[in-house]
C-alpha cells in the first residue's frame, strides 16, 4: 500500500519556521559575543591602568627624596631626558627620566590617556619622617571600544591613592 504523500517529508513551511527560530537564536548569540567583548576589552584597559598607577608609584618608592619634595607632581617633560644611571642622577633628573618614561608608556597602552599625581603630608608634620599619601589619577578613552557598538563615549578614569 502507498503511504500518503503529505507524510513523506518537511513541508516548505516547516523548514521556514525552523531556519527563523534558528536565526533568531543565532543574533542572540551575536548581541552576547559583542557584550563581552566590549566588557573583555573595558577590562583590559583597567587591568593596564591599574599596572601603570602601581609602576609610578613603585618609581616614586624608589625615588623617595624627590616624591618627598614634590618632583613626581608636575606634567612629564615632553622629550626624552638625558638618560642616566642612578648612580649618576640627581633625583630631580631621576624623576624627570621616571615621569617621561611611564607617561610614555601610558600613551601607548591606553587610548587619549591624561594623568596626574599629587602628594600630600598632613598639617603640621615633617615630610622626612612621615608617610605621605600619593594620589595617581589617570583618565583614558573607552571610544574605541563604544564605537563599534554604537554606543555613548565616556571617559573611563582610575584613582589610586595610597602611602608612599
Amino acid at each position: 500500500m502507498k503511504r500518503p504523500l503529505r507524510a513523506a517529508g518537511f513541508t516548505l513551511l516547516e523548514v521556514l519556521v525552523t531556519v527563523v527560530i534558528l536565526s533568531i537564536g543565532m543574533l542572540g548569540v551575536a548581541g552576547v559575543l559583542l557584550l563581552v567583548h566590549k566588557n573583555n576589552a573595558a577590562s583590559y584597559m583597567q587591568q593596564q591602568a591599574v599596572q601603570d598607577a602601581y609602576d609610578i608609584l613603585d618609581r616614586m618608592r624608589a625615588n623617595r627624596s624627590a616624591a618627598l619634595q614634590g618632583l613626581y607632581d608636575v606634567a612629564p617633560p615632553s622629550s626624552a631626558p638625558t638618560s642616566c644611571s642612578s648612580n649618576t642622577c640627581s633625583p630631580q633628573q631621576m624623576a624627570n627620566y621616571d615621569l617621561w618614561q611611564w607617561h610614555s608608556d601610558l600613551v601607548n597602552e591606553l587610548p587619549a590617556a591624561t594623568s596626574s599625581i599629587s602628594t600630600a603630608t598632613p598639617a603640621g608634620v615633617s615630610s622626612a619622617n612621615q608617610d605621605v599619601q600619593v594620589t595617581v589619577k589617570l583618565q583614558w578613552s573607552d571610544a574605541p571600544t563604544l564605537q563599534a557598538l554604537k554606543q555613548t563615549v565616556k571617559p573611563a578614569s582610575y584613582t589610586l591613592t595610597t602611602v608612599l
